[in-house]
């Protein structure tokens, strides 16, 4: 009888080893989801930055409980997730350098899937020009601002610096001095006034060595309440070589 007991256990072991080695039948994603974050006015790419930027937040139907997805948004203003399944989805684009958007129900299907979302920007960066003076050694910004909309004022703006084309509020340098910055406490009603910013390369040199590319970009911080939390507008970097 132990013998008789001894073989079944083992018997049961060895069965269940086997089934865990077995291949996973489940199928995998089969949704690609790609598309731009267009600002509904100029139909020009809402630029963000890619670490602690703004981001979609995803919702697949049919679940009891509804889990979120994190997608980021690149620099450019576009995203693209590879790894999707096809179902009915919730997206809520929130927390970001826009007004809130939502859209729901909407069907993804097998295959290639272009989803554009058409938003206000808090605050549009106008006409932005980065240029170096070898002479002075300087990195200058020019720009204007535009608000999305009227209740939207502006707490900061900065030029920010960096190796690499992520450059943002996230990554940057700490470049000394004030004038690459300017912020407004109370925050300033935004007009179609010119901004001048300067990053001071020679009182910077450990940060810039000579003979190599570096990233410029404006920043710009919007003051607008109601909206949950407010990421900064970007304008496209500039590629600079000192």
């Amino acid at each position: 009888m132990k013998k008789t007991i001894f073989q079944i256990i083992t018997a049961m072991v060895l069965g269940l080893s086997f089934s865990s080695c077995e291949k996973d039948n489940m199928p995998g994603p089969d949704a690609k989801v790609f598309g731009k974050i267009i600002d509904k006015a100029t139909g020009q790419l809402v630029e963000t930055e890619l670490v602690n930027g703004s981001r979609i937040e995803a919702f697949e139907l049919g679940y009891p409980t509804q889990v979120s997805q994190v997608w980021l948004i690149k620099n450019n203003g576009e995203y693209r997730n590879n790894l999707v399944f096809a179902a009915n989805y919730d997206f809520q684009l929130r927390n970001s350098n826009f007004f809130p958007v939502s859209l729901l129900n909407y069907n993804i299907k097998s295959g290639d899937n272009q989803l554009d979302f058409q938003v206000d920007p808090y605050i549009r960066v106008k006409n932005p020009q980065i240029t170096y003076n070898a002479g002075a050694k300087t990195v200058t910004a020019t720009f204007s601002l535009e608000a999305g909309q009227p209740a939207v004022k502006v707490r900061a703006v900065r030029l920010y610096a960096f190796t690499d084309m992520f450059v943002g509020e996230n990554v940057k340098f700490n470049t000394a001095g004030s004038a690459f910055t300017q912020s407004y406490t109370p925050s300033k009603t935004i007009d179609n006034g010119i901004v001048t910013l300067t990053i001071d390369i020679a009182a910077n040199a450990a940060l810039f060595p000579a003979g190599r590319d570096y990233f410029f970009r404006i920043g710009a911080l919007a003051d607008i309440a109601g909206v949950g939390t407010v990421r900064h507008n970007f304008s496209p970097y500039a590629k600079i070589t000192l």
